[in-house]
């Protein structure tokens, strides 16, 4: 065995490990997602519920303040309301403006966003769905790696094979992490499930690398195999 397969054989066992640690942890997360996206769904949807108002308060003060005419400061809500004067505080438009002492209070409303733990839990499983494809890709990663380990040669038609399911295995990946962001981002934003299908381009292009290998190597585990025949 020269020292370029020996190599190889290393890297595969240190992938291997690596993959064997990442496909627990999927596991872990998706099994934790599931659990408390089940717990959270059951939940009665009139049990509790919460209310996001999107408000804030900035309240500005210094002794300058004291020296803005009263006229001037009862101003600024009528620009408002008539829409020649505009202003935001984290995205929100400022709906009035009030002295109060030596202070000044800007007020600034959102869209009231109401969702109750049921929809949250329900988003959870959504999201559950992207380390539940995960778990696939690591546990063929791993299978991929072993072989890599114990052939003699990385041009064999076992090693094709894991690689073949390894490129196979992130298809439903590419496909189900965009639709589980649009259902948990559509129940936790807007209360309702968005089936956003799409298929992620960065995992479909590493698939599409991965099979281009793969006939690289289906090439040479050919060429080693008439090279055995030959000996």
């Amino acid at each position: 065995m020269n020292r370029s397969v020996r190599r190889i054989k290393t890297i595969g066992k240190v992938c291997r490990i690596l993959a064997t640690v990442m496909m627990v942890l999927m596991i872990i997360g998706t099994a934790g997602l599931v659990v408390a996206g089940t717990v959270l769904a059951v939940i009665p949807q009139s049990a509790i519920s919460a209310e996001v108002s999107g408000s804030a308060d900035v309240t500005v003060s210094g002794d300058w303040v004291d020296r803005i005419p009263e006229d001037q400061i009862g101003m600024i809500p009528e620009k408002i309301e008539e829409g020649s004067f505009a202003f935001r505080i984290n995205g929100d438009k400022v709906k009035d403006v009030e002295r109060d002492g030596d202070k000044i209070v800007l007020h600034a409303e959102g869209d009231a966003k109401q969702f109750t733990l049921r929809k949250i839990g329900f988003a959870l499983l959504g999201y559950a769905l992207v380390p539940g494809a995960l778990i696939a890709v690591f546990v063929m990663l791993r299978r991929l790696m072993k072989a890599v380990e114990t052939s003699e040669s990385p041009f064999t038609d076992s090693v094709v094979k894991k690689m073949t399911g390894f490129a196979i295995s992130l298809i439903p990946y590419a496909v189900l992490k965009p639709l589980a962001s649009g259902i948990g981002r559509g129940l936790i934003m807007g209360g309702e499930v968005d089936f956003t299908f799409g298929v992620d381009l960065t995992t479909a292009f590493a698939a599409l690398v991965i099979i281009l290998i793969i006939m690289i190597f289906k090439y040479g585990a050919a060429i080693q195999k008439e090279s055995d025949e030959t000996l």
